[in-house]
């Protein structure tokens, strides 16, 4: 699909403090999305262990990828038109667009799997190039809803009003996909933000479940990433 490249600005943002319905899972989903198209741009589609494994990561992304859409358009662009009704055309009209690429990165997924000898090797090839368009598109979509779509948001709701949005959206999310999330996005926050989600998720979560989570975060993070948690929410035993 030809792409005209377009010079992206960050717009000026509200007074510092508001809250942000999309940075954090967006950070979450920019990790993902660039893991797996380093993973399959190096893949060796003859070593059949390296297939399995990046053709079992990048159903993952997509699969968190249409749920994410699916969320969004639930909750924050319903949230969006029941006050300025008309906002979301733009970004709807992209994750229609968006949940049809899904659809055809699963078909290229699965003519890889079925290909055989110099013709894995294409389809591999195939499968990276649309995946980068794929990601390229979201990075460009992800930003006009930092923007856009927050400048509206703080404009039409209180920081009340928007964290009762997004309990509601997490609430309504299944535990594996919130597993899915939180092991990408966790690890992508900065220090600071990730120690103060988990100091919100500590006194909510059953002691064994978060124990998985650090468990999970220790396996992520760098040395000094780990210690400043420590420092921050206190003695990590995983």
């Amino acid at each position: 699909m030809a792409q005209t490249a377009v010079m992206l600005k960050p717009r000026p943002q509200p007074a510092a403090g508001r809250h942000d319905l999309y940075a954090q899972i967006h950070k979450g989903l920019r990790s993902f999305m660039a893991d797996t198209l380093c993973t399959i741009g190096r893949l060796d589609a003859a070593d059949e262990v390296e297939l399995t494994e990046g053709a079992a990561q990048l159903r993952g992304l997509l699969a968190l990828c249409r749920g994410h859409l699916e969320h969004e358009n639930d909750f924050v662009h319903a949230a969006m038109e029941a006050r300025r009704p008309g906002a979301t055309a733009q970004a709807a009209g992209e994750h229609v667009h968006h949940l049809r690429s899904i659809e055809a990165l699963e078909a290229d997924l699965r003519a890889l799997e079925r290909a055989e000898g110099e013709a894995r090797a294409a389809a591999a090839l195939e499968l990276y190039r649309s995946l980068a368009l794929f990601v390229a598109e979201n990075l460009e979509h992800m930003h006009h809803e930092e923007t856009a779509h927050n400048a509206l948001l703080w404009e039409a709701y209180s920081d009340a009003e928007l964290e009762a949005i997004e309990g509601a959206l997490v609430a309504s999310i299944a535990p594996d996909e919130m597993a899915a999330v939180a092991r990408w996005m966790l690890p992508a926050m900065t220090a600071a933000d990730r120690a103060a989600k988990l100091s919100e998720m500590q006194p909510v979560l059953p002691p064994q479940a978060f124990a998985g989570i650090l468990a999970m975060l220790k396996g992520q993070l760098s040395e000094r990433d780990w210690y400043k948690l420590g420092a921050a929410i206190g003695p990590l035993a995983a």
